[in-house]
């Protein structure tokens, strides 16, 4: 997926007004590595996306300019964000929405760099499209114009990459990056998530080992973004999450609520495998979610199989044998063969899943002790209902019996799909055509 990259002059007072025009940032010196990291900026990217004011100041002057870094500039691929601008007059160049960068920022090839273009920007970052910012900040405090983000802008946290001087003048490039979002759950726990796209509100659940990088996580957001403002988090006990003690499923519903009121106080809801399990709990509950989707809440319907519970996972990861835990998790719960448990203790990701072993409870608890709980009869949104056709049988039919007790729900096959290998772009599409009906 390629990067948007704003790239500012900026005085110390935050002003990013007229650079040139003004004659600012011509009062002191970048020096030589400070315009080599211009050039290569511009070198480096794929294209150039801007307002309509910074677009009309660049295309009166660029195409006007000859050499190596005029002809980049005047070649790539510009893109203008304008209701108003019908003929641009500049070559490569493309007039589009603001909701249109989301897909554009899928499709192939360099990064996509933002000079000037205030009021782009702040639209940008409220859609949490902007993935790097990069400042070259002036010693001068110009008192007035117009800054870089206005007053009101939401709160945003952003991670510092890289400071450096550039010259002998003063002037600091600084690069930043997002950092992710929090909200607070009613009992105190504060829950991270990020915030991607623009439209209506879409909260995603992941299942068990995932955090909110999960790939399959991502790239059901990355598909959603186009069309819906996607809250990704991570659940209590993992990835930039707190945890308060002691666990109960009632207290990840409030944390599932508690997005819900960050993103407007209703939304549609996506849990996968345990993650829809949490997410029919809290729709059953009477969570405020609009529609409902999940694929293959991993619930056991066969008689005589007993997953393991809530208890025994917790005993094992408080007394220190997170391994255990998750082989017991993996093999007893999610009926892996215990030679492939025994691969997967030599690979390098192993460190990384006895991390959160102690979350494994969490999962035990949410799903039961295995068939599909009557009170998901209590769900009276929407549902749709996925699962794969290559999936095994057990979570095959825990789908038919979740789409057979919900009372307005459906259930939809994703062909070649399975439990933990699915496609997020086949996800993303049956998403897409159930939250926008």
């Amino acid at each position: 997926m390629r990067k948007i990259i704003v790239s500012e002059f900026m005085t110390l007072d935050g002003v990013i007004e007229k650079p040139g025009e003004l004659g600012w940032a011509f009062r002191f010196g970048r020096g030589e590595e400070g315009d080599a990291v211009k050039a290569d900026e511009v070198r480096s990217a794929g294209a150039l996306l801007l307002g309509r004011t910074t677009y009309e100041g660049f295309a009166q002057a660029w195409p006007r300019q000859t050499g190596d870094f005029a002809e980049k500039m005047n070649g790539m691929p510009k893109y203008v964000v304008s209701s108003t601008l019908r003929d641009p007059e500049w070559e490569n160049t493309k007039v589009i929405t603001v909701d249109e960068v989301a897909d554009l920022k899928r499709q192939p090839g360099g990064d996509i760099l933002v000079n000037g273009s205030a009021e782009l920007v702040q639209a940008l970052a409220a859609r949490g499209l902007v993935d790097e910012y990069r400042l070259m900040v002036y010693p001068l405090i110009l008192g007035g114009g117009r800054r870089l983000f206005r007053d009101g802008a939401e709160e945003a946290a952003l991670r510092l990459v890289e400071a450096r001087p550039v010259g002998d003048d003063g002037v600091v490039l600084l690069t930043y990056r997002p950092r992710h979002r929090t909200v607070t759950s009613a009992d105190g726990t504060p829950i991270a998530y990020d915030r991607t796209g623009a439209g209506p509100a879409v909260v995603l659940l992941q299942g068990a080992f995932s955090t909110r990088d999960d790939p399959i996580m991502t790239g059901i957001a990355e598909a959603l973004a186009a069309r819906f403002t996607v809250y990704n988090y991570d659940r209590r006990g993992r990835g930039g999450s707190g945890d308060i003690a002691p666990y109960a499923v009632q207290r990840e519903i409030e944390d599932l609520t508690a997005l819900i009121e960050a993103a407007g106080g209703r939304a549609m809801v996506f849990g996968g495998s345990s993650g829809g399990a949490l997410a029919l709990e809290a729709a059953a509950a009477g969570a405020p979610i609009t529609r409902l989707a999940v694929f293959e809440p991993p619930y056991a319907t066969a008689p005589g199989h007993r997953p393991p519970s809530h208890r025994e996972l917790a005993a094992l990861a408080e007394q220190g044998r997170r391994g255990d835990a998750v082989e017991l998790f993996l093999t007893r719960g999610a009926e892996m063969p215990p030679e492939a448990v025994a691969g997967m203790k030599e690979q390098p990701f192993w460190p990384g899943i006895e991390a959160v072993a102690h979350t494994l409870a969490y999962e035990a608890a949410v799903v039961g002790d295995g068939p599909v709980p009557e009170r998901v009869s209590a769900v009276s949104v929407p549902t749709l209902v996925l699962a794969g056709s290559a999936s095994s049988g057990r979570m095959k039919d825990a789908a038919r019996e979740v789409a057979g007790r919900v009372p307005d729900a459906r259930l939809e096959w994703l062909e070649g799909q399975a439990h933990g290998q699915a496609d997020p772009a086949s996800i993303g599409l049956a998403l897409e055509k159930f939250f926008s009906g």
